[in-house]
């Protein structure tokens, strides 16, 4: 049985390469991107924060996140940006970035 060789020029091999990455790339990203709305509930919230939602309701209730109320017993509701912001404040920074020299 003989080896068979084919000899394919990188300038190809890139063409392919591209021309997969214009098609499937899009898809992808688009699979990969649950749509969360601007304004949740809590159980949205909850799922978006991957928390159970009694948690959630305990860090209204001590007002440790933020929220959004019309009147006291009316639902509670949560902007997207205000999550995010809020989870972006529990950032620890790793070992490597507190030991780096600081350029400047």
């Amino acid at each position: 049985m003989s080896d068979l060789r084919l000899t394919i020029p990188d300038e190809l091999v890139d063409a392919i390469a591209t021309a997969v990455a214009e098609r499937l790339l899009p898809a992808l990203r688009s699979a990969d991107v649950e749509e969360w709305p601007e304004w949740m509930a809590i159980e949205t919230a909850a799922r978006y924060l991957d928390v159970s939602p009694q948690r959630l309701r305990k860090q209204v209730a001590h007002r440790r996140i933020p929220f959004h109320q019309e009147d006291k017993g009316c639902r509670v509701l949560f902007r997207r940006r205000d999550l995010d912001d809020w989870m972006a404040a529990f950032r620890i920074a790793s070992r490597d970035s507190l030991s780096a020299p600081r350029q400047s």
